[in-house]
């Protein structure tokens, strides 16, 4: 029962973002949200599949979809707090964050799996 709630445990971001956030964003923020979480679960079967399940470089003993959990929670997390105390931004400026904010997650959770 606990490895099921350790693979399903990031899914309760989703519920978090639609009410943390003005309703405005809500769709936004749930999208960031599941393409996060997706891209986490991406990147760990990637790394499972061609043989380094701790990362190329395994200067940790955790596995790699750990590392992403924890580093695209604490993404997230920050993400969340932004969108809260940003009520009265522009939509297109808020979806412009959404897509920056993703791209430096992907490109730093990718260094964080590998080493």
């Amino acid at each position: 029962m606990g490895a099921l709630i350790y693979q399903w445990i990031d899914f309760l971001w989703l519920p978090l973002a639609w009410f943390t956030v003005v309703p405005k964003f809500r769709l936004h923020a749930a999208c960031f949200v599941l393409a996060c979480l997706m891209t986490m679960r991406l990147l760990a079967d990637i790394y499972e599949s061609i043989g380094h399940p701790a990362g190329f470089l395994p200067f940790f003993d955790t596995p790699v979809y750990t590392r992403g959990l924890i580093f695209y929670s604490v993404i997230m997390t920050l993400y969340l707090l932004l969108a809260h105390y940003s009520p009265r931004t522009r939509p297109i400026v808020f979806f412009a964050a959404n897509l920056s904010i993703y791209m430096m997650s992907l490109i730093l959770c990718l260094l964080i799996m590998a080493i």
